[in-house]
Parts: structure tokens; C-alpha cells; sequence
């Protein structure tokens, strides 16, 4: 058994400067033996510029259940958009996101329910009736359809890492439906 490492990552990345993080996909060859597909550096998606948030995006699907003959460079073509992750209807999404120090994401809801752990840092969750809660490191986050926003008060990024799953909008008693919130990002 050949144990192989492509590129030049070193075995712990620092998702803020230039060593991004590292992505292996596997599936299968035409006799259907399991391989490895890619081993690349994904690169961030900075939409608040150097300074805010950073996004990588790892996969994308359409559709649940997904089609794992798709081809790698069909995901990679799907995540080249380079728009703030949003989960397509019926479809799921993998990514890591990195927000700055001192840096607060703006109040947004999305039309998915949202797996979330903290990989490194410390993040504050705000919702939209004022009520904040702060996830530490090894910490769970289900984001089910909530207006929220993320706040980093401490001096290093946080890295969080998600799971989004396409869901149905939420609707009240009163028939008012709860739609997605757009964050709105500044051209420059």
C-alpha cells in the first residue's frame, strides 16, 4: 500500500494567509476500484475584502440524493461561482468558512438547515431578537432557518465548519412565511 501526498501543504494549514485548505475527493474508476479524483488547495471567496470573512467552498450538490458519479470538475465548475455559499433547493452544501477578528457578518437567513461545528476561534451567534450565545471550540451549532449573525470579538479568525441542507420555508401560525435574507456585499 502506497501512502501519497500531492502538493506542497504543510500538514497543518492557517486558513488566513496563503496556505488554503487541502481537499481530497474520491469515487471510482471505470472497473469501479475507489480513487482519489482531486487533491487540491481550495481558495477563498473573500466577499467583504482581505479584511472580513473568507469562504471555501468544498462541494455543492444540486439534489439530495446526490449522484456520486459526478465529475470533479463538474463540482469545481458548480463552486466557481464565487457568491456566498447558498444551498440550491433540494440540494446540500460543504464548506468551511473563516471570519476575521474582530469582524461581524451581517444579519442573514438561509432556506436551509445549517450543521455547523467551531474548528478554531470563538464566535458569538446572535439572533434576531437579540439573544446571543458564544461557541467555543469542538462546539455543534443547527442553524434551523433563523435570522442570526455571527460576531468574532476575540483577536484570531474563527473557523466554522458547515453543512447546509436545502429546507422548506418556514411558515407561521398566521400564514406569514419567513423568506431568505440576502447579505448584501459591497462592490468595490
Amino acid at each position: 500500500m502506497t501512502t501519497q501526498r500531492q502538493g506542497k501543504l504543510p500538514s497543518s494549514h492557517n486558513l488566513n494567509n496563503s496556505n488554503h485548505p487541502r481537499l481530497l475527493r474520491t469515487g471510482h474508476n471505470a472497473d469501479g476500484l475507489s480513487v482519489f479524483l482531486d487533491d487540491q488547495a481550495v481558495e477563498p471567496f473573500r466577499p467583504f475584502g482581505p479584511q472580513g470573512s473568507a469562504f471555501f467552498n468544498f462541494d455543492l450538490r444540486e439534489s439530495v440524493p446526490v449522484n456520486n458519479t459526478q465529475s470533479a470538475n463538474d463540482i469545481r465548475a458548480a463552486l466557481s461561482n464565487n457568491k456566498i455559499p447558498r444551498t440550491p433547493p433540494g440540494g446540500v452544501s460543504f464548506g468551511v468558512t473563516e471570519i476575521a477578528p474582530n469582524f461581524s457578518v451581517p444579519m442573514h437567513r438561509t432556506l436551509s438547515i445549517d450543521y455547523a461545528v467551531v474548528l478554531s476561534g470563538e464566535i458569538i451567534c446572535e439572533l434576531d431578537g437579540g439573544q446571543e450565545k458564544a461557541i467555543a471550540v469542538g462546539e455543534f451549532v443547527i442553524q434551523q432557518g433563523t435570522n442570526h449573525r455571527w460576531h468574532n470579538r476575540r483577536q484570531e479568525p474563527c473557523r466554522i465548519l458547515f453543512v447546509m441542507v436545502s429546507a422548506e420555508p418556514i411558515v407561521l401560525s398566521d400564514g406569514r412565511v419567513l423568506d431568505e435574507t440576502v447579505i448584501q456585499v459591497k462592490r468595490e
